[in-house]
């Protein structure tokens, strides 16, 4: 399958307005992974964290806010292990992400890809749109740009 080919800085661009877009885009190219990896866990893993993100997130400021002051670090902390426990999980799904592409295009689709484990956590959905932007072009003219 041909990877989404939406250049890198356009996602960017879009994202910057629309701040839902970069959660649509990054469910696109976790799709599209899934597609090339029947076996990734990279989407249960990035979905499952939102979840404990988000869950952690309401769980310390409702309930912290509704129960007695006294009682109030019980929640907080638990939304704290929650809301922590989803960005670790979610970073873990990013590089079972990253495992699934690398797999893929050096072992079906053997175009020697490379991908940086620093680039990876820092901007990873830009990253990797970068290089499905490259895959694309290669698979639409035959050379891989660099």
């Amino acid at each position: 399958p041909t990877p989404p080919e939406m250049q890198w800085w356009l996602v960017l661009l879009i994202g910057a307005f629309c701040g839902f877009f970069i959660l649509y885009w990054f469910y696109t190219q976790l799709v599209f992974v899934k597609k090339i990896d029947p076996q990734s866990k990279a989407m249960k893993m990035i979905l499952g964290g939102w979840g404990l993100l988000f869950g952690g997130m309401i769980v310390a400021a409702i309930l912290g806010a509704a129960v007695n002051s006294s009682l109030a670090i019980i929640p907080i902390l638990v939304g704290m292990v929650c809301y922590l426990a989803g960005i670790i999980l979610a970073i873990l799904g990013i590089f079972n992400m990253r495992t699934s592409i690398e797999r893929h295009y050096n072992t079906v689709e053997n175009i020697g890809l490379k991908l940086s484990p620093v680039m990876t956590f820092f901007f990873n959905i830009y990253y990797f749109q970068y290089h499905f932007s490259r895959i694309a072009e290669w698979k639409k003219t035959g050379r891989l740009s660099s």
